[in-house]
């Protein structure tokens, strides 16, 4: 549950906020939402896949962090063990909403683990500086939730441009525990190469012109973070 609140300076000129990345903060999750426009740079370091959206008969892409439910083998007691976050983990605890005339405005969840709550004491980042002014760190949280409504807005026709070209194939990944078991990871999909580079020279054309093509290179590449993200497991449950 949620309880998103317009953001305001008088109103919230103490809140603090935990900037760290740890289960407790509620990363304690195997996925979140990737945007085509974070590909090339998620891609060093995550698996980048599809998965069916419940009830849309969609897809949406998004960067893999373990094989369970719950798992984020890119948590460490140092914090988060990758020099990227996808936005959709950056932006965590703020959200986008909408005035009356349609207008952007920066909601908080004030149920989110992120706040810092009164008795925990001066920790975590300010948002608001003594005058009311922003803090650098709200400065920046304004720029990023600004990129990611404006990425987030272009996703549906990537998506639309994906399926238009049939270039979507189930990913079955088949895992061995370190015990000897197998298991197998359904319910994704990745984009079939060889279909992608046999399109007419026209669908290429127009995928690169609306800057589709190189995305969809980069999540081909980054499953070659799959095969790591399986040994990542392995040393987890070894330690």
């Amino acid at each position: 549950m949620t309880r998103p609140a317009l953001l305001d300076n008088i109103t919230h000129r103490h809140l603090r906020v935990h900037t760290s990345h740890a289960a407790a903060m509620g990363d304690a999750r195997n996925s979140a939402l990737a945007l085509p426009a974070e590909f090339r740079r998620l891609q060093a370091h995550f698996p980048i896949v599809f998965q069916l959206i419940d009830g849309d008969g969609g897809f949406q892409p998004i960067a893999l962090f373990g094989l369970e439910d719950g798992q984020n083998l890119f948590l460490t007691e140092r914090g988060w063990d990758a020099t990227a976050v996808p936005m959709a983990v950056q932006r965590d605890p703020f959200l986008i909403g909408r005035a009356p005339d349609d207008t952007l405005q920066l909601h908080i969840d004030l149920d989110s683990p992120r706040i810092v709550r009164a008795d925990e004491g001066e920790v975590g980042t300010a948002l608001f500086m003594p005058h009311g002014g922003f803090s650098d760190y709200l400065d920046h949280m304004v720029k990023l939730m600004e990129s990611l409504h404006a990425h987030a807005q272009q996703l549906p026709y990537f998506i639309e441009a994906l399926t238009q070209h049939q270039l979507l194939e189930p990913l079955v990944l088949d895992l061995e525990t370190p015990g000897g078991e197998h298991s197998r990871l359904t319910g994704l999909f990745t984009i079939n190469e060889e279909r992608l580079t046999t399109l007419p020279g026209a669908a290429l054309e127009a995928l690169s012109q609306a800057g589709y093509l190189l995305p969809c290179y980069m999540q081909i590449a980054s499953l070659a973070q799959l095969p790591v993200l399986a040994e990542r497991a392995v040393r987890a449950v070894r330690r």
